[in-house]
Order: structure tokens, then C-alpha cells, then sequence
């Protein structure tokens, strides 16, 4: 009876000993915990492109303001929603043009869940981005 009570302790041991598999075991634990941060790493990421290429559109249309190839604030704000259509439908473009001032202001505010691939975390979907820029109007 002891040698058999000696093996099945000893194959007890050897089983709980042996750690062979285990990182292949902890890797896939992690593996949520990445691919959540990689979301949000691709989610941040998209805003601030979006971010960017919006506030480059709305430094040009006020270039072409301020030159006068857009006269009154409706061309400016028409256009602008147009070009920032590929960026989101629901985009805003508030554009003021201040003769006393000699001043063009533009606004444009874009839904964050527009520009984002997945939109994981909910406190950022309900984000709005905002850009503005102001030129002064050659005369």
C-alpha cells in the first residue's frame, strides 16, 4: 500500500511543481488588460487627429476670409461644415466676421463618438471637440 500511496504523492507533487505553461496561462489573462489600453490608445488618438486635421481646415477657410475669397460669415461656415464632412456629419461651424475689429473668428465643434473607432469609454463619447482660429482681415 505505500509504495503506491509513495507514487500517487509523488505524481501529486510533480503536478502541482511543475510550471511549464504558465506564462502562456498568465499571457492570456492579460490579454483583455491589453486590448482594452490599446482601445483607448486608438481612441485618444483619433480625437486628437481629428482635433488636428479640423483646426488646419479652419485656419485655411479663415486664410481665404481674411483674403477675401469668402465675403459673408454663411460661405464661411457652409464651407467649413463641407470640409469637415469627412471628419463628421454632425460637425458645427460658427464663423464671425468683425469689420470694427478687422477680425475673422471660426468655431468648429465636432462629436467626439464622430472621430473615434470604437468609442469604449463612454465619458468620452459624450465629448465634444472644439477648434477656433482667428485672422485679421487684409484689406
Amino acid at each position: 500500500m505505500s509504495l503506491v500511496q509513495g507514487s500517487v504523492t509523488r505524481r501529486v507533487t510533480a503536478f502541482f511543481g511543475d510550471d511549464e505553461g504558465a506564462v502562456t496561462v498568465e499571457g492570456v489573462l492579460w490579454l483583455p488588460v491589453y486590448a482594452f489600453f490599446l482601445t483607448l490608445i486608438v481612441d485618444a488618438s483619433l480625437m486628437f487627429n481629428g482635433q488636428a486635421q479640423a483646426q488646419r481646415a479652419i485656419q485655411d477657410l479663415n486664410r481665404l476670409a481674411s483674403s477675401g475669397f469668402y465675403v459673408t460669415e454663411e460661405e464661411v461656415e457652409e464651407r467649413g461644415e463641407a470640409v469637415l464632412s469627412h471628419l463628421s456629419a454632425n460637425a458645427e461651424v460658427d464663423a464671425t466676421i468683425d469689420t470694427t475689429n478687422g477680425l475673422i473668428s471660426t468655431v468648429a465643434t465636432i462629436p467626439a463618438a464622430d472621430i473615434m473607432a470604437v468609442g469604449l469609454i463612454s465619458k468620452f463619447t459624450s465629448i465634444r471637440v472644439t477648434v477656433s482660429a482667428q485672422h485679421v482681415i487684409e484689406s
